[in-house]
C-alpha cells in the first residue's frame, strides 16, 4: 500500500472524522485525568525541592538572628534607644531579607505551581464540559419527549385517542379465560369473554402493570381509583406548595402501594420536580396473562396498566 495515497483517500478521511469525534465525547474525561496527573506531578515536584526550601528558610533565619544580633550590640554600645528613623532603616533591611528568600522559593516551586494551576484549570474546565453535556443531554431528552408526544397527538387524530392510548399501553382485544365466581353456587369456574389483554410492555419505561401481584393495595372492583388518585393528588400538592422539591420515581411507586420488586434502577434518576411539568398517570384497564399453578393452565387476571411522565431530575433539582 502506497502510504502517501493512504492518508490522502477517503478511508483516512473517514478514520480521521471518527477518531477526532471520539476524542472530542471523552475530552472531559481527558481533561480529568489529565488534570489529575498534573496536579500529582506537581506535588510530587514539590516534595522533591523540600529539603531545599528548608535550607533557604533556615539561612533567612540566620540571617534575621545574625541581623537583630548586630542591632541589639550596636543599641548596648551606644547606650541609646534607636530612633525612627533607625528602626525605619532596620525594618526595611528586614522587608529586603524576606523579599530575597521568598523570591527564592517562589521560583524554587514554579514549576510545581503552574503543574497544579494547570491541573485545576483542566479539572474545572472538565467539570463545566460535563454540565454542559449533562445540560444538553437533559434538552435534547426533554425535545424528543415533545416531539413523541407531537406524534402520538398525531395519531389519535387519525384512529382516535381511546385506540392510540390501547396501542402506546401495549393492550390488544382478544378472547381471555377468566376466573370469576358463580353468584348462586359460590364456585369459581373458568369464563371466556372479549378483554383488552396486555400482550407487551411498550409505554415508556415507567410504566407497571398494577395488578395483585405487585401492590397489595389493588381492589378488582375499582381498580383503586380513589387511593391512585388521592396519594397522586398529595404529591402533586407538595411539589406546588413547596414543601418538597422532587420525587424520585421510585418514591412515587412505593407512595402508591407498589411492592420493591417493582422499583427498578431508571426510577432512581427519574421522576417529578416542581419546576418540572405536573405529574401524570396514564391509566388502562385489561387482562394479564398468569400461569395457575392449581389449574395447571393460563389463565387472565384484572390488570391496571399505569404510566407516568417521569423525566431526567439531573439539572432540574
Amino acid at each position: 500500500m502506497n502510504p502517501v495515497k493512504f492518508f490522502k483517500g477517503s478511508a483516512w478521511k473517514a478514520t480521521a472524522k471518527v477518531v477526532g469525534r471520539k476524542l472530542v465525547e471523552a475530552r472531559p474525561e481527558i481533561m480529568l485525568i489529565a488534570g489529575g496527573l498534573s496536579m500529582l506531578a506537581g506535588t510530587i515536584y514539590a516534595c522533591a525541592k523540600t529539603p531545599k526550601a528548608a535550607e533557604i528558610i533556615d539561612a533567612t533565619k540566620d540571617l534575621i538572628a545574625s541581623e537583630e544580633n548586630l542591632n541589639r550590640v550596636t543599641d548596648n554600645a551606644t547606650g541609646t534607644v534607636p530612633t525612627k528613623e533607625e528602626k525605619a532603616r532596620r525594618g526595611k533591611k528586614y522587608a529586603i531579607i524576606y523579599a530575597k528568600s521568598g523570591l527564592k522559593i517562589a521560583r524554587l516551586y514554579a514549576i510545581p505551581a503552574l503543574l497544579w494551576g494547570g491541573g485545576i484549570l483542566s479539572i474545572y474546565g472538565a467539570h463545566h464540559e460535563l454540565r454542559m453535556r449533562n445540560t444538553r443531554l437533559l434538552a435534547n431528552s426533554v425535545a424528543a419527549g415533545q416531539l413523541f408526544n407531537e406524534y402520538r397527538g398525531r395519531v389519535a387524530k387519525a384512529v382516535g385517542e381511546e385506540t392510540e392510548n390501547k396501542i402506546y399501553m401495549g393492550a390488544q382485544e382478544g378472547m381471555v379465560q377468566v376466573l370469576e365466581k358463580d353468584e348462586e353456587t359460590g364456585e369459581e369456574k373458568i369464563v371466556e369473554k372479549k378483554a383488552d389483554v396486555f400482550v407487551a410492555q411498550p409505554g415508556s419505561i415507567f410504566a407497571r402493570n398494577y395488578t395483585e401481584a405487585t401492590t397489595d393495595a389493588f381492589d378488582i372492583r375499582t381498580y383503586a381509583d380513589y387511593f391512585l388518585d388521592s396519594r397522586i393528588g398529595k404529591i402533586q400538592n407538595d411539589l406546588e406548595v413547596g414543601v418538597v422539591k422532587f420525587y424520585s420515581g421510585a418514591e412515587i411507586l412505593r407512595s402508591l402501594g407498589f411492592y420493591e420488586a417493582e422499583i427498578t434502577p431508571e426510577l432512581i434518576d427519574n421522576g417529578i420536580s416542581a419546576k418540572g411539568p405536573k405529574l401524570k398517570m396514564t391509566r388502562l384497564q385489561g387482562y394479564e396473562k398468569v400461569w395457575d399453578e392449581e389449574r395447571h393452565t393460563h389463565i387472565y387476571r384484572p390488570c391496571l396498566r399505569v404510566d407516568f411522565n417521569f423525566y431526567p431530575l439531573k439539572g432540574m433539582i
